[in-house]
C-alpha cells in the first residue's frame, strides 16, 4: 500500500487545536483524543465539556460497580473496548434507578458514551458499540396519557352498558358483549400490548394459580398475575376452552385492527356521557399506560412495573416514576 493510500486509513491524531477543559488530563488518552476530534470539527467547547462530565459520571458508575478503585488516566483502549452490551445496559438501569435521572439526561449521557465508541471503530480501535442497542427512555413532553382510578372505573362501568346505542346497535353488541368487555378489562388491568393480548391461547392462562402467560417482543415471555375482575370473567367466559382466548365472529384468532376498531366505538358512543373521553383520545397503548400509571400511583417501583410491561429496559419505564413522585408530593403538601 502507497504512503498516500494509507493517510486515509486511520485518522491522525488531532492535537493541532485543544479547549481547555475542566478535567481535561484526568481522561484517557484515548477519550483525550475524542475530545481533540470534537475541537477540529468545530464542536463548541460547552459541548466537549458536558462530554467530558459525562465521561467522569461514567467512570465514577465503573468505579462503584467494580467495588475497585479506578483512575481514568490509566485506562487502556485495550481494556475499555471489552466493555459489553451487558455493561451498557446495566449503567442505564443505573442512570435510571440509582440516579433518578430524567429521561432527557439519561438519553445525552448514553449518547455521550455511543459517540465515544463510535470514534473508537472510525479509528479502527474496536468494531463493535455496546451502547448502539441500549432501549431508550421516551422524551416525553408531557406525562403519558392515561384514565385515573375514578375515570377507569367509570368507563368500565359503561363499557359494558347501551349506553349511547340504538336497539339494533345493542343488538349487534349483544353478541360480543362479554368478549369486548373481557378485551378491554385485559389491556386495562395486565397493560399487555394488543399484539401480545390477540396472541393469547386458553393455555397461555393458569386459573389456579391465578396467572397468565405472555409472548412479548422477541418472544420473551413474562408470567403476569391476574387481578381478581379477571380471573372471574375468564371463569364466566363461554368461549372454547382451546385455541385462541378471543376469536372474531368467524371464530378466527381476533385481529389487532379489530380490537382497535372495537375499542374506538365504544369510545365514540360514550364520549357524550364521558367528557375525559373528548381529550384523552384513549387506545388500547393508552391503557397500558392507565395499568402502569395506576401501579406508579399506587407506591410500586419501577422496576416492577419494567418487568411487568415487559420493557428490554428500566429506562424506557422511567417516564412513570414522575407521576409516582408526583402522587407523593400530592400526599405531603396535603398535610394539614
Amino acid at each position: 500500500m502507497s504512503l498516500f493510500r494509507q493517510l486515509g486509513q486511520a485518522p491522525a491524531p488531532t492535537a493541532a487545536r485543544r479547549f481547555d477543559l475542566n478535567g481535561y488530563e484526568r481522561m484517557p488518552g484515548f477519550i483525550q483524543r475524542f475530545l481533540n476530534h470534537m475541537a477540529a470539527k468545530h464542536y463548541s467547547e460547552q459541548t466537549a465539556q458536558r462530554y467530558l462530565y459525562d465521561f467522569m459520571d461514567f467512570f465514577r458508575w465503573v468505579e462503584m460497580a467494580s467495588a475497585a478503585e479506578v483512575d481514568p488516566s490509566t485506562v487502556e483502549a485495550d481494556s475499555f473496548i471489552e466493555f459489553d452490551h451487558a455493561g451498557a445496559d446495566a449503567y442505564a438501569t443505573y442512570l435510571a434507578l440509582e440516579l433518578d435521572n430524567a429521561p432527557s439526561v439519561i438519553n445525552r449521557k448514553l449518547s455521550s458514551m455511543q459517540s465515544l465508541f463510535n470514534f473508537l471503530i472510525e479509528s479502527g480501535v474496536t468494531t463493535t458499540n455496546p451502547f448502539q442497542a441500549v432501549e431508550r427512555p421516551k422524551r416525553a413532553k408531557r406525562n403519558p396519557i392515561y384514565l385515573t382510578e375514578q375515570e377507569w372505573l367509570d368507563f368500565s362501568t359503561l363499557v359494558r352498558s347501551n349506553v349511547g346505542m340504538s336497539d339494533r346497535e345493542a343488538a349487534w353488541f349483544e353478541r360480543n358483549r362479554d368478549r369486548d368487555f373481557l378485551i378491554i378489562q385485559l389491556l386495562g388491568l395486565t397493560g399487555m400490548r394488543v399484539s401480545e393480548l390477540t396472541g393469547l391461547d386458553w393455555s397461555d392462562i393458569d386459573l389456579t394459580t391465578g396467572t397468565i402467560r405472555v409472548i412479548g417482543k422477541g418472544d420473551k415471555e413474562r408470567l403476569l398475575p391476574l387481578a381478581t375482575p379477571l380471573i372471574a370473567l375468564l371463569e364466566q367466559s363461554a368461549s372454547p376452552r382451546s385455541g385462541p382466548l378471543l376469536r372474531s365472529d368467524a371464530g378466527k384468532r381476533i385481529a389487532v385492527r379489530t380490537v382497535q376498531h372495537m375499542l374506538k366505538g365504544h369510545i365514540d358512543r360514550l364520549k357524550p356521557y364521558l367528557p375525559f373521553l373528548v381529550h384523552k383520545q384513549v387506545t388500547p397503548h393508552k391503557l397500558r399506560h392507565t395499568f402502569a400509571s395506576r401501579l406508579a400511583m399506587a407506591g410500586v417501583d419501577v422496576l416492577t412495573i419494567q418487568q411487568l410491561l415487559g420493557h428490554e429496559s428500566v429506562a424506557t419505564t422511567q417516564v412513570y416514576a414522575h407521576i409516582g413522585d408526583e402522587k407523593k408530593k400530592q400526599a405531603i403538601t396535603g398535610l394539614r
